[in-house]
């Protein structure tokens, strides 16, 4: 983003919006230095480093020397809590617009050397590739307007938290273990409904590996969920029984992908997307598949889950979506829109809100810029008045 300097309308919209989201920090050089950091992401051009950030802060080489080493010190030198802020960027997500859900992304963020915090070799879903980098499971509030980034979890593999040296160098706690994505969204959704309504999780393969696993603690904490499965995931479908009596027949199980044979898309008027659905038992262990006379006499069965697969186009590749909801095709496509959204916000926090441009070795550090960068994109999405031109946002 070619930023530029903020007018004096926007500098108050930057201090009002600090001062509300960072009224935690116990001290006024820290406000001040949490104010000056925000503005920095949103005014400087280009790599959001301390340098480019501190040189649109101030004017002259020495000045911004200084500013730039503040800049380092609040960030990667301060022991203070990102979490009230967090919270509080969770309360001012929707404004006056309803929750349409929660929703999951993973940040995958490439770097080269080996001393930033978090660095290791993972496989990135979104090139196909295993890459040297950053990752980071992301939790956001989803609207109809667009989704916004409420907290976030740094992935740590056994490289960090098993070396003693390591581990104490880059400040990571003590109770801090290397986690898979799916585990460290559980905590984060239970953060989040620890202060907000509980909304529908809506996550893709790229956010969570274990789609199953992730269904079985939010059921357990009911919270709904709308998630990915693979193709050859096992699935049990469920017949209605049609001998006058509302029973249901228990089928084994086969692959999610084997009960959507080809269909065709194509109308008059093009090509378009199609959504279809059918009834599955919730995931878990297989009971014995059960006949149309005892389904009818015996106790109430759980719940019944739908399976959707979406597909762009006749032959066109398909994803298939397990949920716990009784949501019909449109409700459906809005909560899958919500996830599109969230893949869109992490572009845009990686192009114009500084998400790549972390380089401290710092565990905490590296949660104080996340914060930052979060609080950026809340308030830069409604902060249009600059000079020269208005900051790029959702409508």
């Amino acid at each position: 983003m070619d930023a530029q300097p903020l007018s004096p309308v926007g500098e108050a919209a930057v201090s009002r919006f600090a001062e509300q989201v960072f009224a935690h920090l116990g001290r006024t050089d820290q406000r001040r230095w949490a104010r000056a950091y925000l503005q920095g992401l949103l005014a400087a051009p280009g790599r959001k480093s301390l340098a480019n950030m501190a040189a649109s802060l101030t004017t002259g080489p020495a000045a911004a020397a200084t500013v730039s080493l503040s800049l380092q010190q609040f960030i990667n030198g301060s022991p203070w809590d990102w979490r009230p802020a967090r919270r509080v960027l969770a309360e001012l997500a929707a404004g006056p617009r309803p929750v349409r859900a929660w929703t999951a992304a993973l940040a995958v963020v490439p770097k080269r050397g080996d001393q930033v915090v978090g660095v290791h070799r993972r496989f990135d879903p979104a090139t196909g590739r295993t890459v040297k980098c950053q990752a980071a499971a992301g939790l956001f509030v989803a609207t109809d307007r667009d989704a916004v980034p409420v907290d976030w979890s740094l992935l740590l593999d056994a490289s960090w938290t098993d070396d003693p040296q390591r581990r104490a160098r880059a400040r990571i706690p003590g109770e801090v273990a290397p986690l898979p994505a799916g585990e460290l969204l559980v905590g984060m959704v239970d953060r989040l409904a620890a202060h907000h309504p509980v909304a529908p999780l809506v996550a893709g393969l790229d956010a969570v590996d274990d789609p199953i696993r992730l269904a079985a603690a939010l059921a357990r904490r009911a919270v709904p969920y709308l998630l990915e499965v693979r193709g050859g995931q096992a699935v049990r479908p469920v017949l209605q029984a049609t001998t006058g009596r509302h029973g249901r027949v228990q089928q084994s199980a086969v692959a999610a992908e084997s009960l959507f044979p080809r269909w065709r898309s194509r109308t008059a008027a093009g090509t378009v997307t199609v959504l279809r659905g059918t009834p599955v038992l919730p995931p878990g262990p297989a009971a014995a598949p059960a006949s149309v006379a005892s389904a009818a006499s015996a106790a109430p069965a759980a719940p019944v889950h739908r399976l959707w697969a979406r597909c762009e186009g006749d032959g066109g590749p398909r994803r298939y979506w397990l949920t716990d909801l009784a949501e019909d095709a449109p409700g459906v496509l809005a909560l899958l829109d919500a996830a599109s959204a969230t893949r869109s916000t992490v572009d845009r926090l990686g192009s114009d809100f500084g998400l790549l441009d972390f380089s401290g070795r710092s565990y905490t550090g590296w949660h104080h810029h996340m914060t930052l960068v979060s609080a950026a994109y809340a308030l830069g999405r409604d902060l249009a008045v600059r000079v020269g031109g208005t900051l790029r946002h959702s409508a």
